[in-house]
């Protein structure tokens, strides 16, 4: 149901500034940089930035910059893409990604987290305009974000001009967020005193200065939802070979009577993984991580299961306003939605002893991990928060299925002798899982023999001699390595015979980084 826009606009000065959506878009330029809310597909925009692609669209030769938390919905950033000349920090739609691989998009990603603190950094250079979903604008002028935190208060702190995309149909989040701005140099930085996922350390809104705002605008469009397919018998799998790992960690390091916050990224193995961890042993569980998804409403379900979450958006396979709603009373007050920065802050990571969980590409013998690059140079969807939380967590996990269909009918291994590109290096993960089992790097052991376990319990059996006889064929070293040499192309001729002749059968693909 649509709430009246006056009953969201509670500010006189702001209602003022209401504006039809084709109005507020002309405010644009060609050249601007934009900072927009938005946070894989939760928060963003759904009005002004479609409208935007179709303004840019009348001007000769419009580009402009964008800027998001995290991913913005294919309805919302496939319009709008044939204009965006540079786009970060993180991206998963499928018209950018053509432009990007075609060099006519300039695309960086980045650490969330350092993303977040760059732009109030002035990294990233001047702002020139933030557009931000609320849901509600408070009589001060405040205002309240919706499902998404993402850099939505860093745009509204850093822009010359701000655009207000009140969304009358979602509920309203009064009270779910805790909004803390990163300090800039040369103030120093203070010490977060978060010390539990439920902990609030700053407002439920965010200070806005009232004289930047140059229009508000109405949206009556739902989040769109996030598709997910079924996981299928290999994502069970992982999902379970995750959890008896957990297992083993919680009798080796003395978990009886507490587990550490958990975190998970987003996908169908993620989400098989959470859907799990409903059904273990395991019971208070808490979440620090950067998405509230799919998964987790059966943790939510359970009140002896479920202890709290932080999370930086809410991104769910049915975002109807009452199901949202519902949600958000069944965790009111054990749900808090925080900036990326602080969700993603290596220091808080650190400090509450998070167990990361996320799916790679790939990973190679020796423990490395390609999050985002097919081939080594065909960019998915970027870095994401996957970084600060391998390299800072208590415990990193990385999921990925042992193979993968390639569009041509072949199969290949998504466990190799080296990852096409390194995005985690192996010093930053503990436990590699597969469908077929998990290899941990516990202790003080060469990557030679981290490599036999690696093979043996994580590749798929089709592929293991080859892989076998790889380590074999590259002699000594601590980390032995095949250069260029006739010998390294007759293995990789031999893989490509191998990945043409897998046997058919189920797989499981893996989603994000």
């Amino acid at each position: 149901m649509t709430i009246p826009i006056a009953e969201r606009i509670q500010c006189d000065a702001l209602r003022r500034k209401l504006v039809p959506v084709e109005e507020a878009v002309q405010h644009v330029r060609s050249g601007d940089v934009l900072a927009v809310s938005g946070f894989t597909k939760a928060g963003e925009p759904k009005a002004f930035l479609p409208a935007l692609a179709r303004h840019l669209a009348t001007l000769p030769d419009a580009r402009i910059s964008v800027y998001s938390g995290a991913s913005l919905s294919e309805e919302v950033e496939g319009p709008l893409a044939p204009f965006i000349a540079r786009r970060g920090p993180y991206m998963a739609s499928a018209a950018s990604r053509r432009l990007i691989h075609a060099g006519k998009m300039q695309y960086a990603d980045a650490h969330l987290s350092h993303f977040a603190r760059g732009l109030m950094y002035g990294f990233y250079g001047d702002i020139d305009l933030a557009v931000v979903e609320v849901s509600r604008i408070r009589p001060d002028g405040s205002v309240v974000l919706s499902s998404s935190v993402g850099i939505s208060a860093e745009a509204l702190a850093r822009a010359r001009a701000v655009i207000l995309e009140v969304n009358t149909t979602i509920p309203d989040f009064t009270g779910m967020h805790d909004i803390v701005l990163p300090p800039a140099p040369p103030t120093i930085g203070w010490p977060v005193p978060v010390t539990g996922v439920r902990d609030r350390v700053g407002l439920p809104y965010v200070l806005l200065d009232m004289a930047k705002v140059i229009a508000v605008i109405e949206s009556c469009q739902p989040d769109f939802p996030v598709a997910f397919r079924a996981g299928g018998a290999a994502c069970d799998a992982i999902a379970d070979h995750v959890l008896a790992f957990l297992g083993e960690c919680r009798d080796r390091f003395g978990w009886h009577h507490w587990v550490p916050p958990l975190q998970s990224g987003v996908g169908n193995i993620a989400n098989a993984v959470i859907a799990g961890l409903a059904r273990s042993p395991f019971q208070r569980l808490h979440f620090w991580t950067e998405v509230f998804q799919e998964g987790l409403l059966g943790v939510v379900a359970d009140r002896d299961r479920f202890a709290g979450a932080s999370a930086s958006a809410i991104s769910l396979a049915d975002t109807a306003p009452a199901r949202v709603e519902a949600l958000m009373r069944a965790a009111r007050g054990d749900l808090v939605l925080r900036p990326m920065w602080m969700s993603n802050n290596p220091e808080l990571i650190a400090r509450l002893h998070v167990v990361a969980m996320n799916t790679p590409i790939e990973v190679d013998i020796y423990g490395h991990a390609n999050s985002t690059r097919v081939d080594g140079s065909r960019v998915v969807n970027g870095l994401g928060g996957s970084g600060d939380f391998f390299r800072n967590a208590y415990l990193s996990v990385a999921h990925t299925p042992s193979v993968r269909t390639l569009r041509d009918g072949r199969t290949i291994s998504c466990v190799l002798p080296y990852v096409s590109h390194v995005d985690h290096t192996e010093h930053d993960i503990k436990c590699i899982v597969t469908e077929h089992g998990y290899a941990t790097t516990f202790g003080i052991r060469s990557p030679r023999a981290r490599a036999g376990e690696i093979i043996d319990r994580c590749a798929h059996p089709h592929f293991r001699p080859l892989l076998h006889e790889y380590v074999a064929m590259a002699g000594e070293g601590d980390e032995p390595r095949l250069l260029a040499t006739d010998r390294l192309e007759g293995w990789w001729r031999d893989y490509d015979a191998a990945c043409t002749a897998f046997p058919r059968g189920p797989g499981c693909a893996s989603q994000g980084a």
